[in-house]
């Protein structure tokens, strides 16, 4: 039940984040390059030549592309307790994903302060500095971006910009397990960060035992060579993306750490798992961080995905195969809750999957004949043309969905007593 409520939530959240992005598209549509919108709350929308610079009391926190990308700068937390001295906050902007990230940097301060105040009460209790067993890291800003003092310390030892060294969050699950446990490489060392190599298509592995820094030379067994030809399978929370490594490292012979781009070009780093034996083809899901780029781990959901227990090589196969049918449904115009195949509609068995395009298909029914409640046509009525919908789908596998809607209308149109409930031709009062 806990679960389901989660799921609804999320797909709200998700709801309304669309929405948002929909609604700031359309408000800054008609701008010219220089021109500015402001909003009653103050915030000041920018035209340039290729994006959108957004701000309040002359600060800049915001950059949105053409294409409703948003990307927040820090420094979210100081805008916003100078806000609400004003009545004001940010979380009322209804900015896509503002809410998230002035969350994210609040959480990285927080941690910041707790960290300080543990140390300072050590100093205090014992007057020198001790170790804090699973600690959470010192935090700075590098060019506005939050980056944790070990990270900083090690990009300038080793001559790297601090935005592209990954920092793991060793204790952070992955699975039921976190990274410290999936490598046997990793498990010895306090800390592990993954640095730039002699060009974009390769990695240093560094470790860190007993404040000393040292190569990690078992985890440099590369997989596929420089920009290798092979597609992964990422998931994000309900979210699934096919996406090309930059380069992939060996964690055993049927798991890997993928190097990838996030959405703002900064590397990430992926656990993925092979897809039965294809040497090719993995599913992935991000690396927890210290701090910066993602601090948290995944959603239950994906732990248990990418866990051996409950998903094999050969049990990825079928999802792959779940995964194509899911893709050629939606390309034909099969209505879903989200853009793009959802996690839960190939992660159960086949039935359940399928329960799920026809949950789908009967809203969407609904909601074209103008009908809210259910109790007001006959039972199963609705349910019925969801699974004739699908079967014309199923059967003829160029069928787009409207062309089966509207055989079925047709169909409708000819049976014995004329109109039914919810037909469209009540609505429009024929």
């Amino acid at each position: 039940m806990a679960e389901n409520e989660g799921m609804e939530g999320k797909n709200l959240a998700n709801e309304r984040r669309k929405e948002a992005k929909v609604q700031f598209l359309e408000a800054v549509k008609d701008l010219k390059e220089g021109e500015n919108i402001t909003s009653l709350e103050g915030l000041v929308v920018t035209k340039t030549k290729e994006q959108y610079i957004i701000s309040m009391r002359r600060i800049t926190f915001g950059i949105a592309s053409k294409d409703g990308n948003f990307i927040y700068m820090n420094k979210l937390a100081d805008l916003e307790n100078k806000l609400n001295k004003e009545g004001l906050s940010l979380r009322n902007l209804n900015l896509p994903g503002l809410e998230e990230a002035l969350d994210r940097e609040l959480e990285a301060k927080e941690q910041a302060e707790n960290q300080l105040k543990v140390e300072n009460d050590n100093l205090n209790s014992e007057g020198q500095d001790t170790e804090v067993g699973d600690k959470k890291p010192e935090l700075e800003e590098n060019s506005g971006e939050i980056i944790d003092k070990q990270t900083a310390e090690i990009a300038k030892e080793y001559n790297v910009n601090a935005s592209y060294v990954i920092h793991i969050a060793k204790n952070k699950k992955i699975t039921d397990k976190n990274f410290g446990q999936i490598a046997k490489w990793a498990k010895d060392y306090d800390d592990i960060f993954v640095l730039p190599g002699e060009d974009e298509y390769s990695r240093r592995f560094i470790g860190v035992k007993n404040k000393k820094h040292e190569e990690i030379l078992e985890a440099q067994k590369q997989i596929g060579g420089k920009n290798p030809d092979i597609l992964i399978k990422r998931i994000d929370g309900s979210k699934i993306e096919e996406i090309k490594p930059i380069c992939m490292y060996e964690i055993d012979d049927k798991s890997a750490v993928a190097i990838v781009k996030d959405q703002y070009g900064r590397p990430e780093a992926l656990y993925c798992r092979q897809e039965g034996g294809d040497k090719k083809t993995f599913w992935g899901t991000v690396i927890p961080e210290a701090s910066g780029k993602n601090v948290r781990q995944q959603e239950p959901e994906t732990r248990d995905f990418m866990d051996y227990r409950y998903n094999s090589g050969e049990d990825f196969t079928k999802k792959a195969d779940a995964l194509e049918r899911q893709k050629d449904l939606e390309n034909r115009g099969l209505p879903s809750k989200e853009d793009g195949v959802q996690l839960d509609e190939i992660d159960g068995t086949p039935r359940e999957n399928r329960n799920i395009n026809l949950e789908d298909i009967e809203k969407y029914l609904m909601s074209r004949d103008g009908i809210i409640d259910k109790l007001t046509v006959p039972p199963g009525y609705y349910e019925n043309k969801a699974q004739k919908v699908l079967n014309m789908m199923e059967t003829d596998k160029t069928m787009q969905f409207e062309d089966a809607v509207e055989i079925l209308e047709k169909e409708n149109e000819r049976e014995p007593g004329g109109r039914t409930p919810g037909d469209r031709r009540t609505r429009r009062g024929a």
